[in-house]
């Protein structure tokens, strides 16, 4: 039936989980718990999980999430049981641009149906921007990621260049919407209590998925989506490196190839104030560093 994956360093979100899918998922399935504070990463944990597994269908979660959706597993196994279904997924876009970033690049590609909180705050939202039950996506959100066992053992997670806790999603779905389709649903509702963290390691391991993944998976360029992208970019990237030539043209690697004219100049603008003032952000760049 489920074999549920968690990679594990928090033992009162795990404790509470296991409660609620208990109680909520109406379908014979096993645990798999990997002890993880920090001892490995995310990749490898999954992977370590995936070979453990009995059942043919494998679902990797976040540990700080609830269910609210009853008999949720019989749903999942039906998604998953349609051809060509690659990825099931609560959150994720459908638009890869050309430069490093989330999966949520443009409220016109994202797709979304999910209670959203923090560990901080028990008032949590609703997001739901689906607009049919499965939606179409190449990226998906890692805090749900449905696969089945046969289709997992033809991607797996990429331990090998992600050894942290950041990119592993949009690389592992990005390699699988190459040949098979990802979906974001609207009949599973869960509640996260987390929003994520856009650091450095972020930002380096988002670089990293992008390089491994440099092909166009769109049929079609946005080129409004592609500029805001790079732009936001350039801005992550010069936040943490100094503004010099070996920078600048390491950036353009992820130059949007089709732009409107005035999105080249807007983007030609940017570099050329970043290089202007390049003397007074590279100090705020020492300056973060050394505090």
């Amino acid at each position: 039936m489920i074999s549920i994956i968690i990679s594990s360093y928090l033992p009162k979100y795990f404790s509470a989980l296991e409660d609620n899918i208990s109680s909520s998922i109406g379908v014979p399935y096993e645990l798999i718990k990997i002890d993880n504070p920090g001892l490995m990463g995310i990749c490898k944990a999954y992977n370590l999980g995936a070979e453990k597994a009995k059942y043919d269908n494998l679902l990797f979660i976040h540990e700080d999430i609830l269910f609210h959706t009853q008999g949720w597993g019989e749903k999942l196994i039906k998604h998953l049981s349609k051809e060509n279904t690659g990825i099931i997924g609560i959150a994720g876009s459908s638009y890869v641009p050309s430069a490093p970033s989330s999966w949520t690049v443009s409220e016109n590609y994202n797709f979304v149906h999910i209670l959203q909180g923090d560990k901080s705050n028990t008032d949590s939202f609703l997001i739901h921007s689906t607009k049919q039950n499965r939606e179409e996506v190449f990226a998906v959100d890692g805090v749900f990621m449905a696969i089945t066992k046969e289709n997992y053992a033809q991607f797996k997670f990429n331990e090998t260049v992600l050894k942290g806790f950041h990119g592993y999603d949009l690389d592992f779905s990005l390699r699988v919407s190459k040949k098979l389709q990802n979906y974001v649903i609207d009949d599973i509702l869960i509640e996260h209590f987390s929003k994520g963290n856009r650091d450095k390691v972020w930002l380096d391991n988002n670089i990293l998925v992008r390089e491994n993944n440099h092909l166009v998976f769109q049929k079609e360029s946005d080129s409004e989506t592609e500029k805001k992208s790079f732009l936001g970019f350039l801005y992550n990237y010069f936040t943490y490196y100094p503004i010099n030539t070996k920078n600048i043209v390491f950036t353009l690697k992820f130059y949007p190839k089709k732009l409107t004219f005035n999105d080249h100049l807007i983007i030609t603008k940017k570099y050329f104030k970043y290089i202007r003032y390049h003397k007074s952000i590279n100090k705020k760049i020492n300056t973060n560093t050394e505090n």
